[in-house]
């Protein structure tokens, strides 16, 4: 059977509900009461198990209907949502299947709520769109922005863009590291389908012939560019960014990227380091430069270019920063002293986290400056002056970064190419500044897979429906944040993944069908759907029914020195972790990296968090959760 595009479905511990209205005005289906569908979802075909011999019901008591996805069928069962809400029984019969049945049957529809069964239409038209697209894909920026409600870090020029957009507060990647969601966002598919977990395959060989967004825009006329880090380099992209299939041009990577890593850090000792925290003179380093200022310039010169031609055009930016080593213009910690920066809310390891789930931040031990800290292994704590340091940093490297992103966007108004160009903004992933006692990516919370994303298009999103831009340069060092402009906020979980047919139908192309399952023999088809008909809904409207899913991969149950970033062969655990707006859930089970096969009956661990209580995803309610959720056995 076909699963619908626009199905609304929500999670409820480890399961796919519908909600179903009790209608007591109705003929009673055994005794109590008949159903009526609120959701708009297909009624169930079988009811297993109902209370419906309640006395003390109401007309506004909900049931909850769960649909149970195996081998493309549906079964199903009913719970009251107020018994599930408030872990009351009032003496209902009601029983849990096996924790593992049902963790399988979570797996079953993450995976088929991705594609539909039978081949599908792929769309003929291959004319360019109406619009222009610029994608601007900034590297392991959390929501550190100023239009994300963050007082701390200065940003304005993101910010002003922000005020003329969409943006999703409730947005996430696919797994928390470079490579594997880079590659999952730009095809359309979830890690699990382009096989790659690690750095060290090539999707087109090791898993399908996939189309990318940028190749699908190439193939109706559109001119494609990229500059910077928009693939992952090296073999995730077949050592050539994926050119010639996604890209008109060979991609540009800026000469003094390899500098990153060099010692070109100036210490203490007056000598040079490759240290984590490395605020530079510019004017002193190699060349007299730094990657994301020699991107932005290329970025401008091709947007010249194509506005003399008047072609069609899809440019992709990619910025280094805030990736480490925080290697940025020494002036920017002019915008942070020392003695404001707080440390995180959480700094502590939280006592009922499973220690599969922890992410020892092996990357950043390997830097000079951390190493002469000599700190434990795996859990630290790095001290207390150095974590101010880090996260000072960061926060500069993320101004730095914003003054890149503002002279862009300037130039993309001074070229008058802005009043028909999508603008795109995207993070890979997030990064932990010291929640959980961890740092850097390689997890599956929130502050490692929540990214900013934010849509512009033009006389749709901007104020007073102008078809004229306006992005101003700002300095970061004369502005004044009372002046923010106010946002179109949208809290529904959404995911990177949905990108692709996202731009494709906001640049007015046809969108790419949805995947059938299994889909590796497709070259064309997204698993993502459009997140479109999220742009115009009110702030009252229910997006509790929607949820996102992330996935980890470990290669043992306690941390060792690969765990950040195991290599596939060694991969033994996965951690599948769905985020809806009122929790998070994962689950880390076996995992074969031979046949690509999850285990369910090999529950390693498992992890609650209910996120209006326990924003910082703390307190792991998962061996308790009987007692909030009045369940016998979990």
């Amino acid at each position: 059977m076909k699963i619908k595009q626009k199905r609304v479905f929500r999670i409820i511990v480890f399961i796919a509900v519908h909600y179903i209205k009790v209608d007591s005005k109705k003929k009673p289906l055994s005794g109590g009461h008949m159903f009526s569908v609120q959701s708009g979802a297909p009624v169930c075909s079988q009811i297993l198990l109902c209370c419906l011999d309640r006395d003390n019901q109401s007309d506004d008591d909900h049931v909850t209907v769960v649909q149970e996805v195996c081998c493309g069928s549906w079964s199903c069962r009913c719970v009251w949502e107020a018994e599930l809400r408030t872990g009351t029984r009032g003496g209902c019969r009601f029983s849990m299947t096996a924790p593992g049945l049902l963790l399988q049957r979570l797996l079953a529809f993450y995976l088929l709520v991705s594609c539909t069964e039978g081949e599908q239409t792929v769309p003929q038209d291959t004319a360019p769109g109406g619009r222009n697209v610029l994608l601007i894909i900034v590297d392991d920026l959390r929501t550190s922005l100023g239009s994300y409600g963050d007082d701390v870090v200065k940003s304005p020029n993101i910010d002003q863009l922000a005020s003329q957009s969409v943006i999703f507060t409730n947005a996430y990647a696919q797994q928390a590291v470079c490579a594997p969601s880079r590659v999952s966002f730009l095809t359309g598919r979830r890690p699990q389908t382009t096989r790659l977990f690690d750095f060290n395959s090539y999707w087109r060989t090791h898993a399908g012939n996939y189309s990318t967004l940028p190749q699908y825009f190439k193939e109706h006329g559109y001119e494609t560019m990229s500059v910077g880090k928009v693939f992952h380099p090296g073999i995730s992209s077949n050592h050539s960014d994926d050119f010639p299939y996604s890209w008109t041009h060979r991609p540009f990577h800026p000469s003094s990227e390899k500098f990153e890593n060099e010692k070109t850090c100036k210490g203490k000792d007056g000598e040079l380091h490759a240290n984590l925290v490395c605020p530079v003179d510019v004017s002193a380093v190699p060349e007299g430069t730094l990657p994301d200022i020699q991107s932005t310039e290329e970025a401008i010169r091709l947007l010249q270019d194509v506005r003399q031609k008047n072609s069609s055009f899809f440019l992709a930016v990619g910025y280094h920063k805030p990736h480490i080593p925080f290697r940025f213009p020494k002036e920017f910690l002019k915008l942070y002293p020392i003695e404001n920066i707080t440390l995180a809310p959480d700094p502590y390891i939280p006592k009922k986290l499973p220690l599969v789930a922890f992410n020892p931040w092996t990357d950043i031990r390997k830097r000079e400056d951390v190493q002469a800290l000599n700190i434990s292994f795996p859990f630290g704590p790095i001290p207390k002056h150095f974590q101010r340091l880090i996260r000072q940093s960061y926060y500069a490297s993320i101004s730095y970064l914003d003054t890149q992103v503002g002279k862009l966007l300037s130039a993309l108004d001074t070229l008058e190419l802005s009043s028909n160009t999508v603008i795109v903004f995207i993070s890979d992933h997030g990064w932990s500044l010291g929640e959980h006692g961890e740092w850097a990516k390689y997890s599956n919370f929130d502050v490692a897979t929540r990214v900013p994303l934010m849509f512009h298009v033009p006389g749709v999103t901007n104020p007073l429906q102008s078809r004229r831009s306006t992005f101003k340069y700002i300095d970061p060092f004369s502005y004044n944040p009372s002046n923010k402009s106010p946002v179109a906020l949208r809290n529904v979980p959404v995911e990177l993944v949905s990108l692709f047919a996202t731009i494709a139908e906001l640049a007015e192309l046809p969108v790419p069908p949805k995947c059938p399952c299994p889909s590796f023999h497709v070259e064309l088809c997204a698993e993502g759907q459009s997140i479109v008909p999220f742009f115009n809904m009110s702030e009252e409207e229910n997006v509790s029914g929607m949820a996102a899913y992330s996935s980890y991969p470990r290669p043992s149950d306690s941390p060792q020195w690969d765990s950040d970033l195991p290599d596939l062969k060694d991969i033994k655990i996965m951690g599948y972790s769905v985020r809806t707006v009122d929790f998070r859930y994962t689950a880390w089970v076996g995992y074969n990296p031979v046949t690509f096969q999850a285990d369910f009956k090999d529950i390693h661990a498992q992890e609650l968090y209910l996120v209006k209580t326990d924003p910082y995803q703390d307190d792991n309610l998962f061996n308790n959760s009987w007692k909030y959720f009045g369940f016998k056995d979990l």
